[in-house]
């Protein structure tokens, strides 16, 4: 059971973020039951992120990502933590004034293996888009390996949880970049019961530097993920169903690296096919692929435009 005062640990990566922290940090700052602490993970930041931290005086302590990296930051923050349960906020996010009063007081009454996450809002901050909601976050409830394997539907930021559960299951990765959250509710979903708050209590910023938008780096890192689980929880791997391993850990990779061959993106797309290659050996049009790694996307962009031209509509390159 908890202590009958709860302590909260907030950890914030945070990398180049000085025109958003303080918004993340006041958030914090205003929850209905205040945290102990708040940490300022920074990852090199050459703008003035330090500097905005550290105008908050006590109430913020600042530690640096000698590693690099998301998954790094969250691990360095929990292994420094002081509090019992730890949260999370983004630098280019907010939480809501209630979120952490909200969870505790499901956490504080539950089995010290529970996981609370929570609903979210997602806007964009040239306001291109209207606000949305984070879709599909509460198929995440009770026992849910398999939902969390495939569907990957819990807002990792949003989550609270004991900072000793989190050390029991290994803390975050650093390897996995942009996927730390994902690998960690794996990795929770094989011992922990999942509690979902539908209330949008987080409220997530898209701009265009999100990680999201480098669709083979998120591919192999989503991948890395189930496949770290793999290795760490093969009892709970077991579990899993052949055919939702297949379709939710081995096509995906091969598709996306068949779009990003045919959008001829460069980007982290030698490292992917180089896994789909492992992955599927004998599928056709990887193969193909294969024996053309050698050829320059520029030439392959050069083809296109030519081919365009020559037959507009369209020869296989």
């Amino acid at each position: 059971m908890s202590t009958p005062n709860p302590t909260v640990s907030v950890i914030i990566p945070c990398l180049d973020a000085e025109d958003t922290l303080a918004e993340a940090i006041h958030s914090v700052l205003s929850q209905t039951i205040p945290p102990l602490e708040v940490l300022v993970i920074d990852d090199g930041s050459v703008d003035r992120s330090v500097a905005v931290a550290a105008s908050f005086g006590a109430k913020v302590r600042v530690l640096y990502n000698d590693i690099g990296g998301p998954g790094a930051a969250r691990r360095i923050g929990v292994r420094e933590a002081r509090g019992e349960y730890i949260a999370f906020v983004d630098a280019d996010d907010t939480v809501d004034p209630t979120k952490h009063e909200k969870q505790l007081a499901i956490l504080t009454r539950s089995d010290s293996h529970t996981l609370v996450h929570t609903g979210a809002s997602i806007f964009w901050s040239d306001g291109r888009h209207p606000p949305t909601e984070r879709p599909s976050a509460a198929e995440a409830t009770g026992r849910c390996l398999r939902t969390v394997f495939e569907r990957n539907p819990v807002c990792g930021a949003s989550t609270m949880l004991r900072r000793s559960v989190i050390l029991e299951l290994g803390n975050y990765d650093p390897d996995l970049f942009g996927t730390e959250d994902f690998g960690m509710s794996l990795m929770a979903a094989s011992c922990c019961e999942f509690v979902y708050l539908p209330e949008p209590l987080y409220r997530i910023r898209r701009h265009g530097s999100n990680l999201s938008s480098r669709p083979c780096h998120m591919a192999y890192m989503h991948w890395l993920a189930q496949e770290r689980f793999r290795q760490r929880r093969p009892e709970a791997f077991a579990q899993l169903p052949a055919e939702s391993v297949r379709q939710y850990m081995i096509e995906p990779v091969l598709q996306a690296v068949k779009d990003a061959h045919w959008r001829r993106d460069t980007n982290d797309y030698a490292r992917l096919l180089k896994l789909a290659r492992q992955l599927a050996p004998e599928d056709p049009e990887i193969r193909r692929m294969w024996h053309k790694r050698w050829i320059p996307m520029r030439v392959l962009r050069a083809w296109d435009r030519m081919s365009a031209v020559a037959q507009p509509v369209g020869a296989e390159a």
